[in-house]
């Protein structure tokens, strides 16, 4: 056992205050940033296509709200004729009303003769 210590042991030990020195292989540098340079372009390319896509979701709801709002006109018109064609049909329902009444009081007047 001592044999494997010796053969792997340090031959010196670091201070406690000193960093450790990271050895690196030749050219290790720059495969670190090509992969760094390829993660920016890659989130580059993703948030330009979220801001596509957000850009044609605002364009159809704005679409979308146009369109609601045409039929919301269309549909107050419908209310509106609807309202006025009901005050029609009760205007005529009571003058119906008063015809049927007038009648009544005309049958009624015949009857006690």
């Amino acid at each position: 056992m001592e044999d494997v210590y010796e053969s792997h042991a340090p031959t010196d030990f670091p201070s406690a205050k000193e960093q450790p020195v990271i050895e690196q292989p030749p050219g290790a540098e720059e495969r670190k940033i090509l992969p760094v340079k390829e993660t920016v372009e890659r989130w580059k390319r993703e948030i330009l296509d979220k801001i596509q896509y957000l850009k044609e979701n605002f364009e159809q709801a704005n679409q979308d709200r146009e369109s609601l709002s045409k039929e919301i006109d269309r549909l107050q018109a419908e209310l509106t004729a609807s309202k006025e064609h009901v005050q029609e049909l009760e205007r005529k329902l009571a003058e119906t009303l008063e015809t049927f009444n007038n009648l009544l009081d005309e049958v009624s007047g015949a009857l006690r003769t």
